[in-house]
């Protein structure tokens, strides 16, 4: 009889994000007959509890920015647990994994959703995070990267090698995310929506999801069409460093009674269920899970015309997409579309077209013929 796989997962989880909603769906979903899991990681949160029950955590905890402790002790679980694989995601994570791999004399697999030269940081602190992740990158069998944008951006700027990268966009599940069967009124009478213009955005309250930006359109919308300030509410849904800073923008621009910050959102399809228009004013994205969700619910979408989503969705037939930074496009495509309801029923239905596209058993399957490829079990 072949024995099992054992693939470990690296994950920093102090919160919530699309890697640790990715890693859930392969700890989920991977056919327990050929792969045994493991995941280093805080064994706390809502990660941890999504998952405690399908794979064996073993505590670790990747919050410092560097600790050779933490890698030696990596190092020692991969031996001590007979890892054959480990895949880590985040930048700090994957530095971690790569180098405790590569002491332990296992194959590591990264995927890279987000290059670190796209952090906030400092001129200096990003020179030495790209030195260190070049460091890691060079000791990973594998990287996988979710879409052709960054495929291209991690050959030419990373230098990182074509036999070493892998192309598996995020997965949506289209029967989930089903607008025939979705039921809005508990998001309705929690936030008092009944009767209201919803515009929902959902994220981490970060720079690169370019919530100031959309605070400004909304404020520069109710000054040119006051009568909507009484209609029109955004959602925005997510927890990050910027909540407090984006309340205190939100609260002097005066838009107290139209903007609602909803925290984290345990499930995206309530949220989704309540709004007329999903809006994503990001500035650098790899490919958004929030986006193909909002797509196979069938709601019309204005985004940031970036590389990440324009892979995702085509401007005019699948979303509206505008220069990103540029606070006026938003509020010229807020206006088209309250103006055109037919223009954002048809958007929503090419939506979710695409969105369907983006299978989880594609995703599963793509997966584990990558694990079993860079473990030498190919031909198991």
């Amino acid at each position: 009889m072949t024995r099992k796989t054992r693939l470990l997962f690296v994950i920093e989880n102090s919160a919530y994000g699309g890697g640790e909603k990715v890693f859930s769906t392969l700890i989920r979903g991977l056919p327990a007959g050929d792969f045994e899991i493991f995941c280093a990681a805080l064994p706390r949160g809502r990660f941890y509890e999504e998952n405690k029950a399908r794979c064996l955590f073993l505590p670790l905890d990747l919050t410092s920015r560097v600790s050779p402790r933490a890698i030696g002790r990596l190092a020692a679980l991969m031996r001590e647990y007979k890892i054959d694989l480990a895949h880590s995601q985040g930048s700090r994570a994957d530095f971690y994994c790569a180098l405790a791999a590569a002491r332990a004399g296992v194959p590591a697999v990264a995927t890279v959703a987000m290059p670190v030269d796209g952090f906030d940081v400092g001129f200096l602190r990003k020179k030495v995070y790209s030195l260190f992740y070049s460091f890691a990158e060079r000791r990973l069998a594998g990287v996988i990267t979710v879409s052709e944008s960054l495929r291209r951006t991690l050959v030419a700027g990373h230098g990182v090698a074509e036999e070493k990268l892998f192309l598996v966009p995020n997965p949506v599940d289209a029967a989930e995310f089903n607008p025939e069967s979705f039921d809005a009124a508990p998001m309705v009478e929690k936030y008092s929506l009944r009767g209201r213009f919803v515009l929902g955005a959902l994220g981490r309250l970060e720079w690169q999801k370019g919530y100031p930006v959309l605070l400004e359109a909304l404020a520069r919308l109710l000054a040119v069409e006051p009568e909507l300030r009484k209609k029109l509410v955004c959602l925005i849904g997510g927890s990050g460093s910027m909540e407090a800073e984006l309340k205190l923008a939100a609260r002097k621009a005066g838009l107290s009674g139209n903007v609602i910050f909803c925290g984290e959102v345990a499930s995206p399809k309530d949220f989704l269920s309540a709004v007329d228009i999903f809006v994503m004013p990001s500035l650098l994205e790899g490919q958004p899970l929030a986006l193909l969700e909002a797509m196979a619910m069938a709601k019309p979408v204005i985004a940031s015309d970036i590389p990440g989503i324009s892979d995702s969705a085509e401007s005019g037939k699948e979303a509206l997409l505008v220069p990103p930074g540029e606070p006026e496009a938003f509020v010229s495509a807020v206006r088209s579309l309250l103006a055109s309801p037919e223009l954002g029923r048809e958007l929503g239905r090419n939506g979710r077209a695409r969105a369907s596209g983006y299978k989880p058993e594609d995703f599963l399957k793509a997966h584990a013929d990558i694990y079993r490829r860079l473990a030498g079990r190919a031909g198991d």
